[in-house]
């Protein structure tokens, strides 16, 4: 506890200067950052930008072997930012938004909003963001459980082997 500690003393405190402008930003990118299929391609983006190489770059395998992980890589990282990204979890936010809206007259604008905590919710904007977050994530993870097999793994086959028929006509 005294190593955490000192380690904690030692960082260097700073404020982040307010004006509503820049926390308007924050809190913008925050929102934006925190929806689960904006997440999610963040995620994919990054993926796709270092492991491929790391598959490629393996020389503990033949030249054979590092290119078709390299290119089953990129198709596992296509099919599941594609599938994750706007199948699942970007249809799922939209829905949650649609059943959690307390100005909403339709009577389904209240569907999945909790009874008990709907005066807390309706009162509180931050929390309401968070709520509908963390049930869009939820609802995706359960939808994801069945995509996962039924879309993400044939498509990840067909563009692995797609790609493998590329590169073997490319060296042609």
């Amino acid at each position: 506890n005294k190593f955490i500690q000192t380690a904690i003393d030692m960082t260097p405190t700073c404020t982040i200067k307010e004006n509503q402008h820049k926390l308007d930003r924050m809190d913008y990118f925050d929102d934006w950052v925190s929806q689960t299929h904006i997440n999610r391609g963040v995620m994919g983006v990054t993926a796709l930008l270092t492991q491929p190489a790391l598959d490629y770059y393996n020389h503990k395998v033949d030249e054979e072997t590092r290119v078709v992980a390299m290119n089953r890589t990129i198709a596992k990282i296509l099919a599941g930012t594609g599938v994750g990204m706007f199948i699942v979890r970007g249809p799922i936010f939209k829905l949650v938004e649609k059943t959690t809206n307390i100005a909403g007259k339709s009577k389904y604008s209240k569907l999945l909003l909790p009874r008990e905590f709907l005066s807390e919710i309706a009162s509180n904007e931050k929390y309401r963001k968070n709520y509908r977050n963390a049930l869009a994530a939820s609802l995706a993870l359960l939808a994801m459980c069945v995509t996962n097999f039924a879309l993400d793994a044939p498509l990840t086959i067909f563009l692995t082997n797609l790609f493998n028929d590329k590169q073997k006509e490319a060296k042609k």
